[in-house]
């Protein structure tokens, strides 16, 4: 058999293996992570997710390709990129030395261990490695060993590796980016706020793909709506994903952000309803704050369950404000039914603002295997 299709046919069976959460993968990954920064709840909805559309991506792996030896850092803030690291690398033959967070030391040696289990051609491709954040030395006998370095982290991180890279090793960077969701006026609130839950609650708004601020399409009544409906919404959802502990220092940045927010949001005299929603107190943190200002540009906490909601007048306006963000923007989560397409007027309109990625609002927190990282990053291409 040709290596390629062999190499694919054995990830479709690792892969699977991650969906099931029965499989012997999995029962190990959740008991490495139990007591750890995460709840259960969260640890098995990242599972179910990571891999889910793992056929389409490994469908488009052309056949031929210049695989590289790679090495990725791995970001901290959120579960999920060890698996798709390994697995993009792996669809194309890469070998990947794979530098785990400090908070998480566990999904690449599971994943290495799988894929010692599935055999050729993978097994060997992955070397897991860990070492302190900071540590010029070891980075700098580290680093020339690969042709490229993936690296996440925020924009100063990226900008000190490739600072450090040595001649001729490429640095493909993940820095600091946020979300944004939007409601067009004739999608129902309610609705809308349950899908926008989703996407808050996962990872505690703590990564790129958390939607920050989300626009509604209205007046200022029909955005204070969506903001109740919202912090409804969160309250439930926490039964179901459950919040992390609050971070070192997270207590005091939260006091900090509502403080800022009592004097930014919409006047609550104006309306029966306030304008600033916060749920109980857990940690000595809320479980969430909702809070509704007047248009303006994204506002980004990037912690904490913490989501402004904005009125628009239509699209357009909206587009305008999260292109603001520039080359921070990732994500656009647009309100639509399940069952119903994305609007292709409105893919183009914040695609046109910068949007890396334009989705229904519900589904931000599921990017496609090799969205980031490409699996392109790991094979012989330039890159600029």
């Amino acid at each position: 058999m040709n290596e390629a299709i062999e190499r694919v046919a054995v990830l479709r069976e690792g892969a699977a293996q991650w969906c099931d959460p029965g499989s012997a993968v999995r029962r190990r990954a959740r008991a490495a992570l139990e007591g750890g920064e995460w709840p259960p709840q969260v640890v098995e909805a990242t599972l179910d997710r990571v891999l889910r559309d793992a056929d389409a991506a490994l469908d488009a792996v052309p056949e031929q390709t210049s695989p590289l030896t790679v090495l990725a850092i791995l970001p901290g803030n959120i579960l999920g990129p060890a698996i798709a690291t390994a697995y993009c690398a792996a669809a194309v033959g890469a070998d990947l030395m794979l530098k785990s967070s400090s908070r998480e030391l566990h999904l690449a040696d599971i994943v290495a261990e799988q894929f010692k289990t599935l055999g050729p051609p993978v097994v060997g491709t992955l070397r897991p490695m860990r070492w302190s954040g900071g540590d010029t030395d070891f980075e700098a006998k580290v680093f020339p060993l690969a042709q490229r370095i993936v690296a996440f982290g925020d924009d100063e991180t990226i900008a000190d590796i490739k600072r450090r890279a040595p001649q001729g090793v490429d640095v493909v960077g993940y820095g600091s980016a946020y979300s944004l969701g939007f409601v067009p006026a004739a999608f129902d609130v309610a609705s809308a706020a349950q899908a926008a839950a989703q996407d808050v609650a996962l990872f505690d708004q703590r990564g790129c793909l958390s939607p920050q601020t989300i626009y509604v399409e209205g007046d200022e009544a029909r955005c204070i709506l969506f903001a109740h409906a919202l912090a409804a919404c969160l309250e439930r959802v926490g039964r179901e994903l459950p919040r992390a502990v609050a971070l070192e220092g997270e207590r005091a940045a939260v006091v900090e952000f509502v403080r800022r927010l009592q004097v930014r949001a919409l006047p609550a005299a104006t309306h029966a309803l306030g304008t600033i929603i916060q749920g109980r107190a857990r940690d000595g943190v809320p479980e969430y704050v909702v809070g509704a200002e007047p248009f303006g540009g994204p506002v980004c906490a990037g912690f904490g369950r913490i989501v402004v909601v904005k009125p628009c007048t239509n699209a357009a306006q909206a587009a305008s404000a999260a292109a603001t963000l520039g080359r921070r923007l990732d994500s656009v989560g647009v309100a639509t039914h399940a069952d119903a397409p994305l609007s292709t007027g409105l893919h183009v309109v914040f695609s046109k603002a910068g949007a890396l990625r334009v989705c229904k609002l519900g589904e931000l927190q599921q990017p496609p295997l090799g969205y980031r990282p490409r699996i392109r990053d790991f094979i012989g291409v330039t890159r600029t």
